[in-house]
């Protein structure tokens, strides 16, 4: 069992440490464009020992961008759960298109974004080649081995 709350002061930290770990973070790229996911809002799942997962966020134009998903524990519906979230406090406050970035060897994402029902909407091809140079320790290769090369866009209209 387990809460979806915003992220607040006491969960900031240990969400900023796992970005560090899991994405080289505290920046990441999509789009060409280095973000501070630090200044992004989020929302986490508690459970009863401590976060079980948390996905950060980021509106402006109409639209939100989900910039983070992590499920720290897998099958539990918990990335469900932050994801439905952030389409809530996305349609309160007017959002009318909600869209992410996944890299082309990140399948599971890919499975699980077009479950819950987002769209892949475009094929960013070779947009890591640019990332690379905004942000050089990212991997020439990913899951299974596969080289990370393209961008895949998905979204979901509000």
């Amino acid at each position: 069992m387990f809460n979806i709350v915003p992220i607040m002061e006491a969960y900031r930290k240990v969400v900023d440490d796992c970005i560090a770990e899991s994405w080289g973070g505290p920046y990441i790229v999509t789009k060409g464009k280095i973000i501070d996911t630090r200044t992004n809002a989020g929302v986490v799942a508690i459970g009863d020992n401590g976060i079980l997962g948390y996905a950060l966020y980021n509106i402006a134009d109409g639209e939100c961008e989900i910039t983070v998903l992590e499920s720290l524990v897998e099958n539990q519906g918990i990335g469900s759960a932050l994801v439905e979230m952030i389409i809530k406090q996305a349609s309160h406050e007017g959002c009318t298109r909600i869209w992410l970035i996944t890299t082309n060897d990140n399948v599971r994402a890919i499975r699980f974004y077009q479950r819950i029902g987002f769209n892949l909407c475009a094929v960013h091809i070779n947009a890591l080649e640019e990332s690379r140079k905004l942000k050089p320790k990212i991997p020439l290769t990913g899951y299974d081995g596969i080289p990370i090369a393209h961008e895949f866009e998905f979204e979901k209209k509000c």
